[in-house]
């Protein structure tokens, strides 16, 4: 397989989910914002995986003198290499790790890979400054989304199947049995009536609320932190599950370390949480509190 062999794929739109809006400029009195799209390095690794998996390499070097951390990419595909810097932004982003994943997307750019986002019109939106973000985000137009997206309710429908795929136990029989129930279930779909599991399917006990936590609750809880939604590190990952499960006098060392309960009410409030950001400020804000009823109001559904 060579490059040109897989450049259309790679040049393809990234789902409209992917795509994030961050601004390029305020007005002078940051009442507006200029928003420029982008996909994160997750995405773009996503991509190449995808693509090939096992021909793609990807190597950073930090560059010594310069006003902000920035490092030099070398990302190669194929056989390919193409180079480029990465900076990382102020603030609490200001890090080499932000380096690294900026390098990474401008290498990607030079093979096609999310080049088209340079061409989306200049888009101007309220700013709300005390949240740090805009009140209104842009349309994508229809040449800036996959093909299946420009059939209605094509978006939501590929969304989905990623959400279920995320889902997905990790024991190799676990998921066998789960792909002869979709199997049953989309036969059931096309050829009339909705049918039950046959008689002979081994339902799963339900896990006393006292017991461990299931390696099914553990995947799901995972699954969802490390998503696009959420974007957290392991240490974060667990003192988040803590605060959600309310172990506040006895932090996690590890996932395992929940209870079948804990862990299923942490998964609850972050399947049902409608803005994630506003949930993590208010975690940060105050670690040491709950997610109150009346100040998650805004954040969960």
């Amino acid at each position: 397989m060579k490059l040109s062999d897989v450049q259309k794929r790679l040049e393809m739109p990234f789902p409209a989910h992917l795509v994030g809006w961050k601004p390029q400029a305020l007005t002078k009195d940051r009442s507006r914002a200029l928003l420029v799209a982008y996909v994160d390095a997750r995405a773009v690794q996503s991509r190449l995986d995808a693509i090939c998996p096992d021909a793609w390499e990807f190597r950073c070097r930090e560059v010594s003198g310069t006003p902000t951390p920035t490092v030099h990419g070398s990302l190669t595909v194929l056989g390919v290499t193409r180079e480029d810097f990465g900076e990382a932004g102020e603030g609490e982003a200001g890090t080499l790790k932000a380096a690294a994943s900026d390098a990474l997307k401008r290498c990607a750019v030079h093979f096609g890979i999310g080049r088209y986002l340079y061409d989306l019109p200049r888009f101007w939106s309220d700013w709300d400054e005390k949240k740090r973000e805009p009140i209104t985000l842009p349309e994508l137009p229809d040449w800036a989304r996959p093909e299946h997206e420009r059939t209605p309710g094509g978006a939501h429908i590929v969304q989905a199947l990623e959400e279920l795929r995320s889902h997905l136990p990790n024991d190799v029989d676990a998921q066998r049995e789960v792909w002869r129930l979709l199997k049953t279930a989309l036969a059931a779909s096309q050829s009339g009536p909705r049918l039950s599991p046959p008689a002979s399917t081994p339902v799963a006990e339900a896990q006393p609320t006292g017991a461990p936590i299931s390696k099914a609750i553990k995947s799901q809880i995972a699954a969802h932190l490390t998503g696009p939604r959420w974007l957290l590190e392991r240490e974060e990952r667990l003192a988040f599950t803590s605060w959600l499960a309310d172990r506040r006098d006895a932090p996690l060392a590890t996932s395992a370390d929940l209870t079948e309960a804990e862990g299923r009410k942490a998964l609850a409030a972050i399947e049902r949480c409608l803005k994630p950001k506003a949930l993590l400020e208010q975690w940060r804000a105050n670690p040491a509190g709950l997610p109150g009823e009346a100040e998650a109001l805004g954040a969960v559904s």
